[in-house]
Parts: C-alpha cells; sequence; structure tokens
C-alpha cells in the first residue's frame, strides 16, 4: 500500500540555507540506497548542482522581490515521503511514480529531484522540491490539509498503476496543538531551543542550569559528553548538539561561563558582496497599487542606497560610457545563454548514455529468459509470468536497433563518457553560476541606469522583471 507524507524544510540549526540544502540531497542521493545513483530522476535540474539551483533562485526572488525572510523562519524546500508496500513495487517503477506524484503536485511550476530508496524492505522514495518557483517571482503555497490533498493525488495515481492504497487510513492522534505548533515550524527542537535560551542567562553553572530545564518538564540525561532532552510528550530524547554549534555540551558551559555568546543570524535580505545590484523599486506604481507612506519612506532610503551601489558597481568594473554598459549586458546575456545550451547538451547526451548502459545490462539479464519465451509452446502464459523481464530485454532490442547497424558500445566504455560528461558539466556549471551572477548584475545595473536617466517607462513592472526570468 502506498503511504505519503508532506514536511516543510527549514535551515538546520546554524547551516546557512545552501548547507542545508547539501546536506539534505546528499544524503537522499546516496549511493548505497539508490543502486550507485541510478534511481535519481530530476527536474528542471540537476542532481549534482541541484543545491546551487535551489539557492540561485532564491536569490533571484530576493532581487525581483525585495522579499525575504529570516534563515530560521524561512521554509526552503518541502519533502515529500512516498511508501510503498514490500515486494509490490520494483525500484524503478517506484521511481517513475514518485516523479508523476511530484509534477501533479508542484503543477510543473518547481524543481524536483526524486531519489528511491532501496535500503528498507519498504521502497520509498524522497522527494524534495523547491520552495521558489521556476519563474522566481513566487513561493509554493503550502495551503490548508496540503497534505490530504497529497495523499488524495498518491492514492489516484497509484490506483491507475494498479498498485494498492490504504483504504481507511487511522488517524495520527496528534493534538491540535501540536499540529498547530508543527505548521508554525515550533517542533520539539525549536522550543527546546527557545527554552535553553531562556534558562541559561543567570545559571552559575552546568548543574544548575540542567535543574532549572529540569523545572521547565525536561526530562534529561547526562553521559559523559553527551547531554539528551525530553520534553513532556515527546517520545524521544533530543540529543543538544542536534539544535546546532551553539547547543553542543561544550558550547553551553562556554556560555554559561561567558566566555560564548550565541551567535545570532543577521536581518539582512541577502548577505552578499556589496558589488551585487538590486533593481530599484517603483515608487510610484508601488503608492497606486496601495502602498502607504511608510513604504514610500523606505523606498527611497532603499533607492539611495541601491543608486549608490550601482554607481560604485560600475567604477568597480572599469564601465565610464552608457554604450559600453548595453554591450556589456548584452555579451553577459549571450554568455549565460550560450553555457545553458551546452550544459542542456551534456545533460542530454548523459541521459543517453545512461539509458543505453542500463539496456546493455538488462539484455545481459534477461536473454536467457527470453530465449525460453521465443521456444515456449505457451507465450500467453510465460509472458504474463515474466512480464517485467520481456520487457526491458525488447526494450533494449529496439534500443540497439536504434543505433543504426553502429556497434553496440561496451559497459566500461559508456562508464568512462558518462565520467567525462559529468566532468565537463560540473565545470561548465561552475562557468554557468559565475556568467548567471554578471548578467544579472549588469541587466540590474544597466536597468537602474535607466530608470534614473528616464530611458524607460518607471510603471513597467513587467518588462523590468524579464531579464531575471531567463
Amino acid at each position: 500500500m502506498a503511504i505519503s507524507d508532506l514536511f516543510p524544510r527549514k535551515s538546520m540549526g546554524s547551516k546557512s540555507r545552501r548547507q542545508t540544502l547539501h546536506d539534505r540531497l546528499d544524503y537522499d542521493q546516496k549511493e548505497e540506497k539508490t543502486k550507485d545513483g541510478e534511481l535519481v530522476s530530476s527536474y528542471m535540474c540537476s542532481p549534482e548542482t541541484a543545491a546551487e539551483e535551489f539557492e540561485m533562485s532564491k536569490l533571484l526572488y530576493e532581487a525581483a522581490t525585495g522579499r525575504s525572510q529570516p534563515e530560521g523562519r524561512e521554509i526552503i524546500a518541502y519533502r515529500i515521503i512516498q511508501s510503498f508496500k514490500p515486494g509490490e513495487i520494483t525500484p524503478e517503477e517506484a521511481n517513475r511514480l514518485g516523479y508523476e506524484l511530484a509534477m501533479k503536485f508542484t503543477k510543473g511550476k518547481h524543481q524536483f529531484i526524486v531519489s528511491t530508496h532501496v535500503d528498507k524492505a519498504h521502497i520509498h522514495n524522497h522527494i524534495e522540491f523547491n520552495s521558489t518557483n521556476l519563474e522566481c517571482d513566487g513561493k509554493f503555497n503550502n495551503f490548508y490539509n496540503s497534505s490530504f490533498a497529497l495523499r488524495h493525488l498518491n492514492d489516484q495515481i497509484c490506483r491507475e498503476h494498479g498498485y494498492s492504497v490504504i483504504e481507511k487510513p487511522k488517524a495520527r492522534g496528534q493534538r491540535y496543538q501540536e499540529k498547530a505548533a508543527a505548521k508554525r515550524g515550533r517542533s520539539y527542537k525549536e522550543q527546546l531551543r527557545q527554552t535553553i535560551d531562556r534558562v541559561l542567562p543567570g545559571s552559575k553553572d552546568l548543574e544548575e542550569f540542567l535543574s532549572r530545564m529540569r523545572k521547565e518538564g525536561y526530562e534529561i540525561k547526562h553521559r559523559g559528553k553527551s547531554l539528551e532532552f525530553l520534553a513532556p510528550g515527546q517520545i524521544r530524547f533530543t540529543r543538544s548538539y542536534r539544535l546546532g554549534d551553539d547547543y553542543t555540551k561544550e558550547a553551553l558551559q562556554e556560555r554559561i561561563a561567558g566566555i560564548r555568546q550565541k551567535a545570532v543570524p543577521q536581518r539582512q535580505k541577502r548577505p552578499v558582496p556589496g558589488r551585487e545590484v538590486n533593481l530599484l523599486v517603483d515608487i510610484q506604481a508601488k503608492i497606486q497599487a496601495g502602498k502607504g507612506k511608510g513604504y514610500e519612506r523606505w523606498a527611497k532610503v532603499f533607492n539611495l542606497k541601491e543608486a549608490a551601489k550601482t554607481l560604485n558597481f560600475l567604477v568597480d568594473n572599469g564601465v565610464t560610457d552608457y554604450n559600453e554598459l548595453v554591450s556589456r549586458a548584452e555579451a553577459a546575456g549571450e554568455s549565460f545563454d550560450s553555457l545553458s545550451v551546452r550544459i542542456k547538451q551534456l545533460e542530454g547526451r548523459m541521459a543517453e548514455v545512461a539509458q543505453l548502459k542500463t539496456h546493455i545490462i538488462n539484455y545481459s539479464r534477461t536473454r536467457d529468459i527470453y530465449k525460453e519465451y521465443k521456444k515456449s509452446r505457451h507465450k500467453k502464459e510465460y509472458r504474463a509470468e515474466h512480464a517485467d523481464e520481456i520487457r526491458k530485454h525488447e526494450a533494449a532490442k529496439a534500443a540497439f536497433d536504434a543505433l543504426g547497424g553502429k556497434a553496440i558500445p561496451k559497459v566500461a566504455q559508456l562508464s568512462e563518457e558518462y565520467a567525462a560528461l559529468l566532468s565537463e558539466k560540473k565545470e561548465r556549471y561552475e562557468e554557468y553560476k559565475a556568467a548567471r551572477k554578471d548578467m544579472i548584475d549588469l541587466q540590474n545595473a544597466k536597468q537602474n541606469v535607466d530608470r534614473i536617466l528616464g530611458l524607460v517607462p518607471p510603471d513597467n513592472e513587467q518588462q523590468k522583471n524579464q531579464e531575471n526570468e531567463r
């Protein structure tokens, strides 16, 4: 029976959102869980560089909208867990169903990675999709009862493909307060962090601090370097080091002694170097849209700062002529487009190589079964019994016929070619990231200069965002 659930993902402890995405996606794609990475598929991103691509979309969103949240509160991605009944589905089919579920649930508007895990008795998918949409102008709307909608969609897909579902799922028995806390991101870990931050100041030593925590209702295990806390209603103890670098036993002792200060996340919109350029705000258009005097005062200060940053950017990059700015912005766009085309070519060839390699392996594994099928006098019954093996063998034969008489390459040759393609893709992707950043900076600088000089209508918001959506 297929089961699904949806979990919002935030930055973990003291880690940045990029580090969090790297950690989670690396775990999802572990080779020992996904048959050496064969059971990983993706949409509008590459599995190897998905963390960087997710992060880039968020930077573009912040630049285009001027909106951001502190890292501890921002939902950076969503995880879907999709589990299947043991022995009911093949890993490859499970990955296809995971891809279909992710595509339909996100309506094709968000990047996602589907990793099928086969290290347990029940095959299950880890699906991670970007909270920022492909247009970089909005976020996923985690609507009320979205988990139920996901479950309904998952059941529908499984029924269509002939797999069992849970007809009468049992209630989880979760209290209303716990559900509300989960929606607000107030997990047991977050509650524990807040309680520690409130109780710790004024404690003379570690024992007094632990005594205060017990008065707050926490059970405590204190063994060697390990500190573990259990809140009322919680099932498992939480180890303090899992809360972040500021909550290890050593860090707590340093905070009590005044040697260490808890790191407070900066409430800046974008903690990036000053050379990056944001678009100026169209104040009049925002006022006509209903913004008040407070917003107008903020926007004027924001525009002054961004105008100064634009000037500094142009000086730092030696741009002193408007025509040169136009030329460099166009050249940056062309460079970005060229690299995008090359990366897509590499990804396309990598997919072809991987598919051909799979066909060669499947052909070898199913050859004897297919010979027996051809000899059998009861082909219908034999095919029903060995449908999957025969299907794979026939698909492999069709792929070999499509080679047009060319020799079938060796698996080792394909592995070498794939490794070379992957190496070039990683190299090109570093160039791609740099080119994309240069393009955004130069085009934002040009649009800001155009607005300052009055070369474009000030209320053309749609045109203002076109370049960032490329």
